[in-house]
């Protein structure tokens, strides 16, 4: 048996003022890259259709858009269909508990900082310098308070309990997000009902997790996770683009999971929310609690 994971102590971000001047991209008016300790190559790029906003690509495939200008803007449709579902989890501007496995441009973690100020954001990110490279061309808005572990998310997960001001956290997180890619797939271990346990372990008795999968059609890998989610939580639900979620069609689909079933009542309103067309339903998870309309 190997040795325990060592504690990764969260380092906190320090948020650059960026107003109430208009923000400028003056630094950032072609490509600029990195190369990561890694070894993988990180590159933000302007998007020539979208004034103010970036793209981040790992080893040349995109993983985040942002846009600097307007933090609300969420452009890739999974990020809208999340970020609708963080609106839902507490009274409107209300500030929420929220962790991040996976960093990429803190797209969401920008959202939440603006739509809900005085929230207590925590980021896990496997790539060691990408979120320094990023906030270098990207500042984060002013309000957002925000912490930075840069380790694997399973092992931050375990030892979550050395790491996280139990203070602040003592209640748990609102929301965990799931957006864990190491290039076009998800690491193996972080699908498994043990990866879930450890998200469990830190959300709130009432809180949601999200999952973002990349499929192709047949949703082969959805049904793999919505499986693993399944063994965790008694309420798992698939939100997406209708023709990927009836199987015809490659694309992202998000995965809603918590103990709660009131989370099946939100779920028509969070499809009606868009992008459209979007549909949503229920996971066939052995044992889950059903709602009384497909009961």
């Amino acid at each position: 048996m190997g040795p325990s994971p060592s504690p990764a102590v969260p380092q906190p971000i320090t948020p650059t003022d960026i107003g109430p001047r208009p923000f400028t991209l003056e630094a950032v008016t072609a490509p600029t890259t990195t190369r990561l300790p890694s070894g993988s190559v990180a590159e933000l790029s302007p998007d020539p259709f979208v004034a103010g906003a970036l793209t981040l690509s790992i080893d040349g495939v995109p993983q985040s858009h942002l846009s600097v200008r307007n933090p609300r803007d969420l452009f890739y449709d999974y990020v809208r269909r999340m970020g609708t579902v963080v609106d839902t989890v507490a009274p409107v501007g209300a500030p929420i508990g929220i962790v991040h496995l996976g960093a990429g441009a803190l797209t969401l973690a920008r959202y939440v900082a603006e739509t809900r100020p005085g929230s207590r954001q925590l980021v896990v990110e496997y790539e060691v310098g990408l979120v320094s490279f990023v906030l270098a061309a990207a500042p984060l808005p002013r309000a957002a308070t925000v912490s930075l572990i840069e380790a694997d998310a399973l092992d931050a997960l375990r030892t979550a309990h050395t790491t996280i001001d139990d203070r602040v956290w003592a209640a748990g997180a609102h929301v965990v997000v799931c957006d864990l890619y190491a290039g076009l797939e998800t690491p193996p271990h972080l699908t498994t009902s043990q990866f879930y346990e450890c998200v469990d372990r830190v959300l709130s008795p009432g809180g949601v997790a999200l999952v973002n999968v990349a499929d192709d059609a047949g949703l082969a890998h959805t049904t793999v996770q919505a499986a693993a989610l399944g063994a965790v939580f008694p309420v798992v639900a698939l939100l997406g683009p209708s023709a990927v979620l009836d199987g015809s069609e490659g694309g992202n689909v998000v995965l809603v999971a918590g103990h709660d079933a009131a989370i099946y009542d939100r779920m028509p309103a969070l499809a009606a929310a868009g992008p459209h067309p979007a549909a949503w339903r229920v996971a066939a998870v052995p044992g889950g609690t059903l709602p009384g309309a497909w009961g």
